[in-house]
């Protein structure tokens, strides 16, 4: 089996879609979350591109080929360990790379790497605390209120879910400590709560670890499970003072994309959770990250719940690791202020991933477990978006 062509379908701004073809004629599908005119001049390009570099190889090599592309690629430029865009170009396509492997074999990805050790993971709810109707057009946040929040995560907790994230920002003063108030009231002290501190609220001049461990210590007067990217991720030194300093578990990793940005926070215990996200970083190096954070006991909660392909790679590859505690999933899910991500969950895939009393089960299918794209709904998912962007 050979690679026959691959294909960026591209989505208006962000969030493009990949298919790796074979002369088998099996498919493999892909995504990422960066612009989709970078994702494609990187991948179908010209002479340098990572297609070129892929036709004719064997699809199955999957370590084989990540190297071929995150060290050849780069090398022929004379750089090496390069992250950013051109690594989720890189993951886009190893995710379908994985899917094919699963495909040609008829298992799922969590079989190929061994079995499952969890049959099910809990999946949490990431909300926001920011009103998007509400907000500025420049961008200057508007928050909901209290109230508004507390129905929000009471909703949540009816529809099953064991555990609820807002983003957050720098939310601390005396109406952000109403609000979580009002939160764990509405939702008792079983759910677990997490709060995304989060870019760029980073940024703010003159924050430093003193105010993050203030900050920590409120929402742990909350009972709040995760404090997630209260700094810059390779601000490792100051991950390390506030993680020493603090009971709440301290989490972060989502804007990282190389094995060599994690180390230094595993190997150093400088977190709690680590955050990695298969669809930019790929599964090939996934796994590298998740299994070096399971020998640490660090535990790995990833990011993005924003389409079915991320939630798929993380549920199969969690499944096989025995520190993958949770699977972030929407919290709005179906409603129509999330339409967009409603299609990119049921509405572009074939067999979409069934929620169930807070807990998403294995696939059963072979790869991802999502089968093939769906014409229609991507055709529906790019006038939406084209619709949103005006």
């Amino acid at each position: 089996m050979r690679i026959s062509d691959i294909r960026v379908l591209q989505i208006p701004g962000d969030n493009p879609l990949v298919e790796v073809e074979t002369d088998g004629g099996i498919v493999g599908i892909g995504f990422t979350q960066s612009p989709s005119h970078i994702i494609a001049a990187i991948v179908e390009g010209g002479p340098l591109s990572l297609k070129r570099l892929l036709l004719g190889e064997d699809p199955r090599e999957t370590g084989r080929l990540w190297r071929k592309m995150f060290v050849e690629w780069q090398a022929q430029r004379g750089r090496g360990d390069e992250g950013g865009v051109a690594v989720n170009a890189m993951a886009a396509i190893d995710l379908a790379l994985w899917d094919i492997a699963g495909k040609a074999q008829g298992l799922p990805i969590y079989q190929l790497l061994g079995g499952a050790v969890q049959t099910r993971i809990m999946a949490y709810a990431s909300a926001t605390a920011v009103d998007p109707v509400l907000t500025t057009a420049d961008g200057a946040w508007v928050y909901k209120t209290a109230e508004q929040m507390a129905a929000e995560a009471r909703g949540y907790v009816a529809q099953g879910f064991k555990a609820i994230k807002f983003g957050w920002g720098n939310y601390f003063g005396a109406a952000g400590e109403a609000a979580l108030a009002a939160i764990r009231g509405a939702i008792g002290p079983e759910i677990r709560l997490m709060l995304d501190f989060g870019c760029p609220e980073y940024w703010t001049p003159n924050w430093n670890v003193k105010d993050a461990i203030r900050v920590a210590r409120m929402a742990e007067r909350f009972d709040c499970y995760f404090l997630e990217e209260p700094f810059h991720p390779r601000a490792v030194a100051s991950f390390a003072a506030l993680t020493n300093a603090v009971d709440i578990k301290i989490a972060t990793g989502e804007s990282l994309t190389t094995i060599y940005d994690f180390q230094p926070l595993i190997d150093g215990r400088a977190v709690d959770i680590i955050q990695p996200d298969a669809t930019q970083i790929g599964i090939t190096q996934f796994l590298r990250v998740a299994r070096r954070a399971e020998e640490a006991g660090v535990l790995c909660i990833p990011h993005s719940p924003w389409s079915a392909l991320a939630v798929a790679a993380h549920l199969n590859l969690l499944a096989t690791l025995s520190n993958g505690a949770m699977i972030e999933w929407p919290a709005d899910y179906g409603s129509a202020q999330n339409a967009i991500t409603g299609l990119y969950h049921s509405g572009i895939v074939e067999y979409p991933l069934v929620l169930q009393d807070g807990y998403l089960s294995l696939p059963q299918y072979p790869g991802l477990g999502l089968g093939q794209f769906v014409p229609a709904g991507i055709e529906e998912l790019r006038g939406l978006v084209a619709q949103r962007m005006g």
